[in-house]
């Protein structure tokens, strides 16, 4: 299955690491990129139903979510594709 990540998705991720970056040094931005990403693949089951997202805005895109750490990952999922539209901030979710 493939993973794709739309443009808001790629632009937080890149922002994150930016954020990572400063915070920890040299190289713990892409680090902290190539981890994520990994925690995202292995959510990545063919016949498996997530849970519409309960944020209202998400679940309106008729989206699913998944938690990692503090980050919210919404995404859609067809039998071929694993298509992750949004990565927020969860505890700014309301």
């Amino acid at each position: 299955m493939n993973v794709l990540f739309k443009p808001e998705a790629e632009e937080a991720l890149f922002e994150i690491s930016k954020k990572v970056e400063e915070q920890d040094g040299p190289g713990s931005g892409i680090k902290f990129a190539e981890e994520f990403i990994d925690r995202i693949t292995e959510f990545v089951l063919p016949d498996f139903k997530y849970a519409r997202c309960f944020n209202d805005s998400l679940a309106a895109r008729n989206l699913r979510c998944i938690a990692i750490t503090d980050w919210v990952v919404a995404f859609k999922q067809t039998k071929t594709e694993f298509i992750v539209h949004y990565i927020v901030y969860g505890p700014g979710l309301k």
